[in-house]
């Protein structure tokens, strides 16, 4: 199987609950940890759905929806960066910190650069320049 291949499998796996459940308010995503909103569950409910239908069709197309998985490292990074490191250093890690998010996250961006492929993004963007 190519490596490419895991990414989508992961996501597919890992949003199909999340992503419905939160869509759909099945159960609360943030368990706590942050406030939650009838908005904010829609937002990131069709973020997550839209990154699952992506997966969905990287699994028969990995190159053209591989911007998908940059995209994914990107705002995860930044949610990292912005949200959990400074309730790591200065706030209640055990109480403001959604863990079981932030691992996933972390494993995320720590993984998916070694799969993405690096050289058809750049190659596409210079040929459209």
């Amino acid at each position: 199987m190519r490596t490419i291949l895991f990414p989508y499998i992961a996501n597919i796996i890992i949003l199909v609950p999340v992503a419905m459940g939160t869509l759909f308010n099945l159960f609360p995503v943030a368990d706590g940890h942050f406030p939650e909103s009838a908005g904010w569950r829609l937002l990131v409910g069709s973020l997550w759905t839209a990154i699952l239908a992506g997966s969905v069709m990287g699994l028969f197309n990995p190159l053209t929806f591989s911007p998908l998985l940059l995209l994914q490292v990107i705002y995860k990074a930044l949610w990292l960066w912005v949200y959990t490191l400074p309730r790591l250093i200065n706030g209640d890690p055990y109480r403001e910190i959604h863990w079981a998010i932030s691992i996933i996250f972390i494993l995320i961006v720590l993984l998916y650069p070694f799969v993405i492929p690096w050289n058809y993004l750049f190659r596409q963007s210079n040929q459209n320049v």
